[in-house]
């Protein structure tokens, strides 16, 4: 499948382009997923969309890598095996019975296709970033600009992280 990945890294971006790619919608959720047992993220399949829960907490950088390795469960066309609570489903407006697949991310990879799904987000980031040159800054090294420049480039090429 010839799916772009962007460059600078936009995981939301890279959702938009796997849903135009595979002609399915994928909705991205936020959800406070740190005091719930449940994962820090989860890929739930329908029968007409995709929906990805990230753990609205999570900074930036981490929300990116958790959408990205539940990304790859789609990619992969893994499935699921996890069982949610029924409450859970009715805070995303969901009928429990419309749910095809739950795949859910924690912080350990206990199966081959979460390792598959963790391995496969690392090399789609790190792709990105390989292919991303940060502008060299015109001035003073020690300028403040020029410094975040040589931080975001060790960090993956933009300013995100700060």
């Amino acid at each position: 499948m010839d799916i772009t990945i962007p460059a600078p890294y936009d995981a939301r971006r890279f959702a938009e382009n796997i849903a135009e790619r595979r002609g399915r919608r994928i909705q991205v959720i936020e959800l406070d997923t740190s005091l719930a047992a449940a994962p820090c993220g989860l890929w739930l399949a329908t029968a007409n969309r995709d929906l990805v829960v990230v753990d609205s907490n999570a900074p930036g950088y981490v929300q990116d890598h958790i959408l990205t390795h539940e990304l790859s469960h789609i990619l992969c066309n893994h499935r699921g095996n996890l069982e949610i609570d029924a409450d859970t489903l009715p805070l995303l407006s969901l009928d429990p019975a419309m749910v095809q697949r739950v795949l859910g991310r924690t912080r350990r990879y206990p199966t081959p296709a979460e390792h598959e799904a963790e391995v496969l987000a690392s090399v789609i980031v790190d792709t990105a970033r390989s292919r991303y040159n940060v502008p060299r800054p015109l001035g003073r090294a020690d300028a403040p600009d020029a410094v975040l420049d040589r931080c975001s480039a060790t960090f993956g090429g933009d300013r995100g992280w700060l």
